[in-house]
């Protein structure tokens, strides 16, 4: 019995140990516009045209042709050793106009440099190249780069007096020392004379490279921004909106579109949304060119890195720039705020410390674990007291000073967050009740318990092999279960009680390696984006010459060091010992 008691307070000190090292964990954070802000102007693309033939006649093949997108990359810079970390102590370009000091995480081995050219990048390109459709071109023409961010990034030479062939896009790609919360980052370097851009250039942070979850979708969320997901573009192509009195702010701003109006509208569920709105927290580096994470948490163009769907917002802003057609039927469905209606767009996320939205948001701290939205992560609430009262519009509880960090970019709405080593794809197999590995998901319990421990959630493994269909694998059990939408199992040991909650499919399945899609067309021919639907004017859209500046709404408190969720857990700690050791039959 003693023995029994040890493990118990073992598993408390793994939940302990879990939860204060959760304010930790390293995510990818987007700083695309800040990049933007250094660069005056972007190289406009020209060509002495064919004989009988326009300029952007000697571009593309043909206007009435839509065809798959085709990025060719080019990685000279990943092939030369003076042009990234091979040892710790090495200078090295940052691809930025400057140079870095190498440290151990920053070397680039062979291994992750055939990760990154084998793996991550075909599958960050393959996102794109089944979603988006252009009119293909016959040729690009590099030339001399003399400005813009490509000029720090190799060109092969002979881009200089040779044409491209077989290319609608080109991407440079480096893998040059960067901080720790970048994964990647990408930009336009040049565009054709109607503004779409076709040089882009990547750099991918070696400390980052690895086989684990979500790097490709970061990498292609970089990519976007060098496709043209960007405020320059939006501005520029009229799709952009002022709309006040947003849940409170003086001001926002929303993608209004044809193509995005109606897509945002069918998403949430309202008829009244004015549009996708863009994100405005992050300072210089993230506000403006994302959708606002509070809105869209799990989208692939939030500011903030997650699970990253390739949803139907994102594919309609694409096509409203008027340079690209989205293949309708290929995009990904995002859970977070699907069908929410209008009241999740107007009104505050929390009101007098309730919320309409628990699978969304979280009201309260707790020492049970719970799923983060995009089931890949065990997690817990991120409350945070701050030093001072939030602003109105953001103050959901009775006390004031109560909300999520700002880094969450969610209008300090608190939101489940993952814990350093809670990822159900990548921890270490020691978790509580856990099966974890590249295909595991976390599904909620209902009373689920290890001896008398309530643990709240857990990784399974998962299959979604069979359209609409999930199986999964828990611990202590190797046999696969059906595992039908709002179902529950009962497992047996290591667990004492409770049940298993069986998940939507897609909530678990979209972006499961081996999936098979029940949603999406596996075609992508031109028949299927549909009749091009031509951009709209509003009276009251941002202009080029009016870029909407950022304004912060409030002054950002100083958050206090202490979590909260740590906070209130500890005095509930000596209660669970007490628990824990009394299932055992001791005496404490």
């Amino acid at each position: 019995m003693l023995r029994l008691c040890r493990v118990a307070t073992g598993l408390l000190l793994v939940l302990l140990c879990w939860v204060r090292c959760s304010l930790g964990y390293v995510e990818h954070r987007c700083t695309f516009d800040e990049r933007m802000r250094k660069v005056a102007a972007l190289p406009v693309l020209r060509e002495v045209p064919r004989k009988g033939q326009g300029a952007m006649q000697a571009y593309t093949a043909g206007a009435s042709s839509w065809e798959p997108i085709r990025i060719k990359v080019f990685t000279a810079d990943l092939n030369n050793e003076f042009r990234y970390c091979t040892a710790a102590g090495d200078i090295r370009p940052d691809y930025e106009g400057g140079v870095a000091l190498c440290k151990t995480a920053h070397i680039l081995t062979p291994e992750k440099k055939a990760l990154l050219v084998e793996r991550l990048i075909p599958e960050s390109i393959q996102l794109h190249a089944t979603r988006l459709l252009v009119r293909p071109m016959d040729f690009i023409f590099v030339g001399r780069i003399t400005f813009g961010a490509c000029v720090f990034f190799t060109v092969p030479e002979e881009h200089s007096v040779e044409r491209v062939l077989g290319a609608d896009f080109i991407l440079y790609v480096a893998a040059g020392p960067m901080a720790d919360t970048n994964v990647a980052w990408g930009v336009p370097c040049s565009v054709t004379t109607d503004g779409r851009p076709v040089i882009g250039a990547l750099n991918f942070g070696p400390q980052h490279i690895s086989a684990g979850r979500g790097l490709a979708r970061a990498a292609a969320h970089e990519i976007a921004h060098a496709l043209g997901f960007s405020i320059y573009v939006f501005v520029g192509r009229h799709m952009v909106t002022a709309v006040r009195g947003v849940r409170g702010k003086p001001l926002a701003h929303v993608l209004s579109s044809r193509k995005t109006l109606q897509m945002t509208r069918k998403h949430f569920n309202c008829a009244a949304a004015p549009g996708m709105e863009l994100e405005d927290e992050g300072g210089e580096g993230t506000a403006q060119s994302h959708w606002e994470r509070r809105n869209a948490k799990d989208e692939l163009m939030a500011g903030v890195s997650g699970i990253g769907y390739y949803s139907a917002l994102t594919m309609a802003a694409f096509e409203d720039t008027g340079y690209y057609r989205a293949n309708w039927g290929m995009e990904e469905l995002m859970g977070w705020g699907s069908n929410s209606g209008c009241e999740f767009l107007e009104k505050k996320c929390v009101e007098n410390s309730t919320t309409r939205y628990p699978d969304m948001f979280c009201t309260e701290v707790s020492t049970r674990l719970h799923c983060t939205s995009d089931h890949l992560a065990l997690g817990v609430c991120s409350l945070v007291s701050f030093q001072q009262a939030l602003a109105p519009q953001y103050r959901y509880f009775e006390h004031r000073a109560l909300g999520a960090s700002h880094r969450e970019l969610t209008d300090y709405c608190p939101i489940i967050v993952s814990l350093k080593e809670g990822g159900c794809t990548s921890l270490f197999d020691t978790a509580a009740g856990s099966r974890v590995g590249p295909n595991s998901r976390c599904l909620k319990g209902n009373g689920l318990r290890i001896y008398a421990m309530e643990i709240g959630a857990v990784c399974v493994e998962t299959s979604c092999e069979s359209p609409g269909t999930v199986k999964i694998r828990y611990a202590g059990n190797d046999a696969w279960h059906l595992c039908p939408e709002g179902a529950t199992l009962r497992p047996g040991l290591p667990f004492t009680g409770g049940e298993i909650v069986c998940p939507k499919y897609e909530r678990v399945c979209t972006t499961l390696a081996g999936a098979r899609n029940a949603f999406a067309h596996e075609t992508y021919t031109a028949q299927a984006a549909g009749n091009f639907v031509a951009e709209a004017h509003f009276d009251n859209t941002l202009r080029p010459e009016e870029p909407p500046s950022h304004r912060p709404v409030a002054q950002r408190p100083e958050e206090k060091a202490v979590d909260v969720a740590v906070a209130s857990a500890l005095p509930w700690l000596p209660f669970f010992f007490f628990l824990l050791c009394a299932a055992a039959g001791i005496g404490v």
